[in-house]
């Protein structure tokens, strides 16, 4: 089996120091930049404002590019065996999945009482039940989520591989995202100048990208992109999901929750836990063999079983 040169240690380097700068400048922005009571920029003459986008577009541009280039024939497998990190880090994920999921259930239904008014919420007098129907859907993916990341949690806890009896469910955290990702369609806002909702839809749309290739790498299914997918969405889920909720975080232990359009509850917390476990199933495939082809990958794993 021969090993195949691959470009992740570059895009760690990459993604830390992508982090280390856009993270600062990004809570400078709250602090300075931002008008909380609308969540667009009050001063686009500011020289983070260009320079953030900019950053992030070469982190779009590089990401991919970097895992294409060193893995259009490589295939990679999940670790076999008991493997703690990821135990814990996925028991962490879905209990963040739990609480957002009852959170949102709990909207959902002060929405169906009108105890919250729709007015409030969306654009239109008939987009109360979409906003409805999308937070419940939101409630009942997040659910089945936490419960394929406990079997996943499980299964490396104990080296019996629990997550293959429940393998449909690792389709879960993609619908899930897809259900946040209408959501934030239906609510009251202005799409041309917000500063808030492009990070986030970025953040959603590559956990969705990421969830999908994710679920096929986990039950198995060998494609010569696969690891463009896994690597490059993943690691662009990491950067764009800490962009989107760390600075908002740190601004609120700052004490200035009024910097913030959108506010922040204490139970949606996976924007902050989901790219600690994708790090960590990176990392775990990162660590495992590599193959030049589907054959060999094959050849290899009747040898060992």
């Amino acid at each position: 089996m021969n090993k195949i040169k691959t470009h992740f240690g570059a895009q760690i380097v990459i993604l830390s120091i992508a982090l280390i700068v856009a993270l600062p400048v990004r809570v400078y922005q709250y602090l300075h930049v931002i008008d909380g009571t609308t969540g667009f920029y009050n001063n686009w003459l500011n020289p983070t404002v260009f320079g953030l986008y900019g950053l992030c577009l070469v982190v779009l541009i590089v990401m991919p590019a970097l895992s294409s280039k060193g893995g259009k024939k490589t295939i990679y497998a999940m670790p076999q065996g008991k493997k703690t990190s990821l135990g814990i880090s996925a028991l962490v994920t879905g209990l963040a999945f739990i609480a957002e999921g009852a959170y949102a259930a709990m909207r959902a239904y002060a929405i169906f009482s009108q105890k919250i008014q729709v007015e409030q919420l969306v654009l239109g007098n008939n987009a109360g039940k979409p906003t409805m129907l999308f937070t419940a859907l939101q409630a009942a993916f997040a659910m089945l989520s936490a419960v394929y990341l406990f079997a996943f949690s499980v299964g490396y806890f104990t080296g019996k591989g629990q997550q293959k009896k429940v393998k449909i469910l690792a389709i879960a955290p993609a619908l899930w995202a897809v259900a946040r990702l209408m959501l934030d369609f239906t609510q009251t806002i202005s799409y041309r100048y917000v500063s808030e909702l492009l990070f986030e839809l970025l953040m959603i749309v590559f956990f969705a990208m990421f969830a999908v290739a994710f679920a096929k790498f986990t039950v198995g299914a060998l494609t010569a992109r696969l690891q463009m997918r896994l690597f490059g969405y993943g690691l662009l889920s990491i950067f764009f999901g800490m962009l989107s909720a760390v600075p908002r975080y740190i601004v609120l232990l700052m004490g200035r929750q009024d910097l913030l359009f959108k506010s922040i509850s204490a139970f949606e917390v996976t924007d902050v836990i989901l790219p600690v476990f994708i790090a960590c199933v990176l990392f775990a495939a990162a660590g495992q063999k590599q193959y030049k082809a589907v054959e060999e990958y094959t050849a290899a794993a009747q040898q060992e079983e």
